[in-house]
């Protein structure tokens, strides 16, 4: 199953790779929204880092959720979402090279959103770079086991770009306030560990979207 996922893994990417659509749409909606964070909220450093932590996520889920709503668009434009289904692929491998497919792009886009956020709105972020990286590698993995299952569930609905946030955002709020929580520890300089017990939340969640997703994707599929 792992190698099968691997195929559409690599098939994907080498996919994306030749135009570059997809990233190059979610880092311009992402330098946007640091534009206008960076002049519309107050300049002083004290406001900047209060509201970073909030600031910082809210880009992420928004740039992110673009890479959802197209996550299987080439099936459904050239038509080959029933072949795909009609293939030896399993379910299975198919959520998973989808998934993993969702978080290398968004994590890519990461490595360039944290330096740019430090540039545009708060300068000591940059030095959390990679903490803050590896968070961003937990947030993810929720982030894409959630949308991959509710982005196959919405591939064929009319205004998916509008039902899949609905369904979506409310369902990641545990998720997206353990990372802010940890986000503003990171900043303060207590570290991560500071809140052990947000992060074992954060971890926990995680794994409840991963397996449930997978689980219940192979239904989806069939709808």
């Amino acid at each position: 199953m792992m190698r099968q996922a691997a195929r559409l893994l690599a098939k994907d990417i080498k996919l994306d790779l030749r135009s570059l659509e997809n990233f190059l749409s979610m880092l311009f909606f992402a330098v946007v929204i640091l534009l206008l964070f960076a002049f519309a909220l107050p300049l002083d450093d004290e406001s900047h880092e209060l509201m970073a932590p909030g600031l910082f996520w809210v880009t992420f889920l928004l740039s992110g959720i673009l890479n959802l709503n197209k996550l299987f668009q080439v099936e459904k434009e050239n038509a080959c979402m029933d072949a795909l289904l009609l293939s030896p692929l399993s379910r299975g491998s198919i959520f998973l090279g989808k998934m993993a497919e969702n978080m290398i792009f968004i994590l890519a886009m990461q490595v360039l959103l944290i330096p740019l956020f430090s540039l545009f709105f708060f300068e000591a972020l940059m030095s959390h770079f990679f903490p803050l990286l590896g968070l961003s590698f937990v947030v993810c993995l929720g982030f894409s086991s959630l949308g991959t299952l509710l982005g196959g569930l919405t591939t064929d609905v009319r205004f998916k770009e509008i039902l899949l946030p609905l369904l979506l955002f409310p369902l990641l709020v545990p998720l997206l306030l353990a990372a802010v929580i940890l986000l503003q520890s990171l900043i303060s300089g207590a570290g991560l560990a500071a809140e052990a017990d947000w992060l074992k939340l954060l971890v926990g969640f995680d794994l409840i979207y991963l397996v449930v997703s997978y689980l219940v994707f192979e239904f989806v599929m069939e709808l």
